[in-house]
Parts: structure tokens; sequence; C-alpha cells
């Protein structure tokens, strides 16, 4: 890990110093991307839960084709999957049954589509990502006990621009700046979290009673906003909180260069992290500008008791994952006049989801295949690939049962100039 120079002169260089004194006790991050963290408390990730209680994959039963290439993707990557059927429109009804009773305690569990794909280096994305949900699940506390550390934040302009934000949310807020920390800033090696097994009521992921959602998959999310909804400028620097606040991971080789970072080959412009932050810089965030496409989601016994209140009692009106992305960003379904809306000044529990840009689990898309589900529209992927994923298991198939070495993979997105 590169570090900061030693004997910053000038202006602010207490501050400097002050941070690479800081950056020598942070957790170790191998340069080689192969390689793991070597912290206790992040081993459960490398079972075969991925440090989650279980994994269920949502198939349609006459779907074969997608169960055989999920379960063969899995057992080469060491993962156990269980599957639950999936339901059409018309079978719903019938198909509501409570879930068994071994599943309904489960402090945290996992749900995959069943074209999901990810890199062959998914237990060291889940690794990194473990720290930076630990910290942004608990951000305010951190600041609180920790008040140097806003002193290290980044300002930045963003790159998102009302156009490109998610129309299913409110865009009176855009963020104008963005307010960022690396990830080893926040890793401190100093005062390692304790062993996280999930007996003890915890995850590799931190503690399932402070977070709701951890939107690991997914086709594209909006860059984090103010849960004040105060909109910001270069000029007005917004207080960095939990709900805008970015960690970011940089030099990471598991991502694409800018120009393949669309969540749609048929998407007009790249994704708004990947030309607001330098090249293979990876970022983390609480997902309270919009997300969308259910691709593979971690949900907490807190969480899905909050989404069976909100989706299975109250209601919702539109396309799931749309909906998930909106109360992820704090809003309501719109269901209209006569909708009971919540009493004035009601105040509800803070919705804590994150997420990371680039997703590390994407829609598959193979050859002379196409979707079950029900969309807004957009076309079909015609193109044989994987976005966002480097060392794609899912287009490696053939050479990882041949018993080709992780290391002898194709790129499917190999550096070029820009």
């Amino acid at each position: 890990m590169a570090q900061l120079s030693t004997q910053p002169k000038g202006k602010g260089a207490g501050i400097l110093r002050s941070l690479d004194c800081w950056q020598r006790h942070a957790l170790p991050f191998p340069e080689d991307s192969f390689d793991y963290l070597e912290d206790e408390s992040l081993q459960d990730i490398m079972n075969a839960t991925l440090g989650f209680h279980k994994i269920f994959v949502l198939n349609l039963p006459f779907r074969t084709d997608r169960r055989d290439a999920m379960s063969l993707s899995a057992a080469i990557s060491n993962i156990k999957l269980e599957y639950v059927e999936g339901v059409t429109g018309d079978s719903i009804k019938e198909s509501a049954y409570p879930p068994p009773q071994e599943n309904i305690k489960l402090l945290a569990a996992f749900i995959l589509e069943d074209d999901v794909d990810w890199d062959v280096r998914v237990r060291q994305n889940l690794q990194r990502f473990a720290l930076a949900s630990r910290f942004l699940s608990s951000c305010n506390e951190h600041f609180k006990n920790s008040p140097n550390l806003k002193n290290h934040i980044d300002y930045r302009p963003s790159t998102e621009t009302e156009e490109m934000a998610f129309k299913s949310i409110d865009n009176r807020n855009v963020p104008h700046t963005l307010a960022s920390l690396p990830l080893a800033s926040v890793s401190d090696s100093r005062n390692p979290p304790q062993r996280h097994g999930l007996e003890a009521h915890m995850s590799p992921y931190g503690d399932p009673k402070t977070w709701d959602i951890l939107w690991l998959g997914h086709c594209g999310a909006g860059l984090p906003r103010d849960s004040q909804r105060r909109s910001s400028s270069l000029k007005h620097r917004p207080p960095a909180t939990a709900s805008n606040l970015i960690l970011t991971y940089a030099n990471d080789s598991t991502v694409p260069v800018g120009r393949y970072l669309k969540a749609h080959p048929f998407q007009g412009y790249q994704d708004a992290f990947s030309t607001a932050f330098p090249s293979h810089t990876r970022i983390y965030h609480r997902s309270t500008g919009g997300e969308l496409c259910t691709v593979g989601y971690a949900v907490s016994q807190r969480g899905a008791r909050r989404l069976l209140h909100q989706f299975g009692l109250k209601g919702w009106n539109g396309i799931f994952d749309s909906e998930l992305g909106r109360w992820c960003a704090g809003e309501d379904p719109n269901m209209g006049p006569d909708y009971p809306q919540p009493a004035h000044g009601a105040h509800e529990k803070e919705r804590v989801c994150m997420t990371t840009q680039p997703p590390i689990f994407a829609h598959h898309h193979p050859m002379q295949g196409e979707s079950d589900i029900g969309g807004l529209g957009g076309g079909y992927a015609r193109k044989y690939e994987t976005p966002f994923l480097r060392y794609s298991v899912r287009m490696n198939l053939e050479n990882l049962v041949q018993g080709k070495g992780e290391r002898d993979l194709t790129d499917q997105w190999p550096d070029q100039e820009e």
C-alpha cells in the first residue's frame, strides 16, 4: 500500500503526519488481488456460505439451464446454495406460504438470482466489503469517537447529474460534491474487532442488528446523498455523515477501466462513480442514491422484518427492485392519495442499506438467453458477457472445469488505454 511522505512540508503538514501515522497501523492490504487479508475476524467469509447463515437462489423450476449453470459455478467456487422455487404472477396466491421453520430465525441470509455471476476473487472482494460495511453501519459512532477522522475527508465534484440519477427517487438533492475516505484509513489494526463468529450473533460484515441490506449485486447504483435532503456545491462542502460518505479502495485490479463500467450495453454513459474517481477505484457507501436489480443482496433478520412489514403488509406499487431502491433511499412507495400517510413529524429508525460499485455479483448474459423478469423496457442484452467482472466464473467455466489455475483465466475486460 502506498504511503504518504513521512516528511510533509508547509501548510497542513500536521494533518498529513497524523494520517501517515494512522495508516501505519491500518490493516495491510495485499497488492496482489488474489491474496487474502490476514484478519481473523474475516475468516467466516472463507466458508461455503461466504460468512452468511445461508445462501438462497431464486429459480423458476422450468429454468433448468440456469440451475445447472449456477450449481456448477458454485461447486467450482466452493459455495453452498439452497434453491427456492420462483413463482409467476398467476401462481402467487397459492404460493404465499410462510417460510420453512428452519429459515425463520436466520440472522443473515444472502439471496441470489439464478443468472448471477461473480469473479473468481469473490472472497477477496467480500473481505474488503466487510471492512467497509462494519464502518458504514456505525459511521456516526466512529465520527463521534474519532473526531479527527473528518480532517482526512477528501472532497471532489460529483459527476452524477439529474439526467443520470435514478428517476424512481427524489432527485432534488443530487449531490454536487462527494465526501470520501480511503478504506485503509478506517481499517485500524490497533483496534481489531473481536472474533465475529455467527454463533455469537455477529457476522464478518458487522452486527446484523445494525444493518438491513447488503446490496452486493446490482445493475447500477446512484452516488450516496445526504439523508437530510440538503444540496451541496463545491463552495459548500456537505457535512460527512453515514448517509453520504464514500469509502474508496484504489488500484483494485478486480475493477475494469472506466469505459467498461456500464450496467447495460445500450447505456450511453459510464456509471458516475467511474468518472468521479481514478481508474480502478472501488467505492463503498450506503444505498441512499437509489439502486436497481436484486441480483444479489443479503438481508439481516432486522431487515427481513422491516421489508416484510413494508412490502408484505403495507404494500408497494411498482417493480420490486425499484421499490427496494426507494426504500433504501428512505422513501416509501407512492400508493396514491387514498393510502394512509405517516403522521406529521413521525420518525422512523434509520434504514441501513450498503453497497459497492462496481457490484461484486452481476447478471450474466448467456448466448441466446432471455429474461423471465418483467421490466420497464430497454431491450435484451444480446452480447455474451458479464458486466463489471474481469475474471468471471461463468465466462471461464470451461477453463475452470479443465483445471486451469485462477491466474490463467481469461480477463474479459482487459486494461487498455482509455
